[in-house]
């Protein structure tokens, strides 16, 4: 009978005690000041053409392996996750009349009963969002500006490619 109590007594205590840690367990998000944070997490790209930035930064979510979560191309912002532990979402807006600036913020998920901790780290912003943001854009760009010399290379190119397929 004492030791029915006893297990009581200690399961009471317990859950007292894991609440007690979930009260005064101390979020931090970063070390890093509001303005740190946001020099890691934006950049500035020289086209005032919004859309093509947001489809950009879309493909390049898909590219990286986030299965995308929410969309608001009005508001220029798309939402990702990935592996189940790392949340992305980017937002495209204009800065002037001829600059778009992509901010990106990453939350991972270190543990289930702890709350996402801010990704702060300027080389995942850079390395593993901008850099393949950036080459998305520059190729879509070169894709566009092609010379009448260019498209003519390249038709003659493919008809090659396609005779040395045939044979």
């Amino acid at each position: 009978m004492i030791s029915r109590h006893l297990k009581i007594v200690f399961l009471i205590c317990g859950v007292l005690a894991l609440g007690a840690c979930q009260t005064t367990q101390e979020v931090i998000l970063s070390q890093k000041s509001a303005l740190e944070m946001r020099s890691i997490q934006s950049r500035v790209y020289d086209t005032d053409d919004q859309p093509k930035v947001y489809r950009a930064v879309l493909a390049v979510m898909l590219d990286l392996g986030y299965a995308i979560t929410s969309v608001d191309p009005e508001a220029g912002v798309v939402s990702g996750n990935k592996l189940a532990k790392l949340d992305l979402t980017a937002s495209v807006a204009a800065r002037g009349e001829e600059q778009s600036v992509v901010r990106a913020n990453a939350v991972v998920q270190t543990a289930p009963n702890l709350a996402p901790m801010q990704v702060d780290a300027p080389e995942f912003y850079q390395q593993r969002f901008f850099e393949p943001l950036s080459e998305a854009l520059f190729l879509e760009a070169m894709d566009e500006e092609l010379t009448a010399e260019e498209e003519e290379q390249l038709s003659v190119d493919q008809k090659t490619q396609d005779s040395l397929e045939q044979q």
